[in-house]
């Protein structure tokens, strides 16, 4: 299931551009689920970060695509992004919103056909696992692989990433049903780390790339240390002191 979010405020491109992605599926036998927004705003209020690729109109009212497009990179910094334009020069104004590509009006099915076949392989070549957390009003789509370690305190979990820190309520047990067991490993009964991040074990601390110092538990040490070693095999880590 693909799912595919349309911005765009005229009803008649809106539908056009529908058609478009059902001759598409239909073609390549892909089953395109979509939501049309006829508003930037709307579009924003109602996110929950479950899109795959995401056409935007850049001439819109109320809230333009451009101005759209920076507060969704706030949240989803990953999600493919296609700008619709009856100007190809507004298009250029695309890469400061990192865009992916831009289709320009009216559109030709066999140059989107093109560009959706382009879309798709990025889709594909895209392996990485992503989560998708309430972070306070907004629903935040992160890849597992910039989680830095997860820790909890009085129920409300923090996620550190490479890109910021995002809070949500749940447990941990929450966390390690949701992510690879094999590269995330607690090292105490309230935070899991992500071993890909894991520079060096000093004594009865876990030295995280971003500087961050972790405590390990007594009773978690041994399993912690086994963890890693299955985790790094061959490739060098700084065990320091332990």
């Amino acid at each position: 299931m693909l799912h595919v979010a349309i911005v765009e405020d005229n009803k008649g491109d809106a539908e056009h551009l529908i058609t478009c992605l059902k001759h598409f599926g239909e073609t390549q036998h892909v089953d395109i689920q979509t939501d049309h927004f006829e508003n930037a705003l709307v579009f924003l209020q109602s996110y929950k970060g479950h899109y795959d690729i995401i056409f935007m109109d850049i001439d819109m009212p109320v809230m333009g695509g451009i101005e759209a497009a920076r507060s969704l990179r706030k949240i989803d910094p990953h999600v493919i992004l296609i700008f619709v334009t009856a100007l190809a020069r507004f298009a250029l104004n695309g890469y400061e919103v990192d865009a992916y590509d831009f289709i320009v009006k009216p559109i030709q099915e066999n140059f989107f056909s093109a560009k959706m076949q382009r879309a798709m392989r990025k889709l594909s070549s895209e392996q990485r696992t992503r989560l998708l957390i309430r972070s306070g009003d907004k629903s935040v789509r992160i890849f597992t692989d910039e989680i830095i370690y997860v820790d909890i305190y009085n129920h409300l979990l923090t996620f550190h990433t490479e890109t910021g820190n995002h809070a949500t309520r749940g447990t941990i047990k929450d966390v390690m049903e949701n992510l690879d067991d094999s590269s995330f490993c607690l090292c105490n009964k309230s935070i899991v780390v992500n071993l890909r991040h894991v520079e060096m074990v000093d004594g009865d601390m876990a030295v995280m790339d971003n500087g961050d110092r972790l405590p390990i538990s007594r009773t978690r040490k041994t399993a912690f240390m086994q963890h890693i070693a299955d985790y790094f095999g061959n490739k060098t880590i700084n065990m320091g002191r332990f």
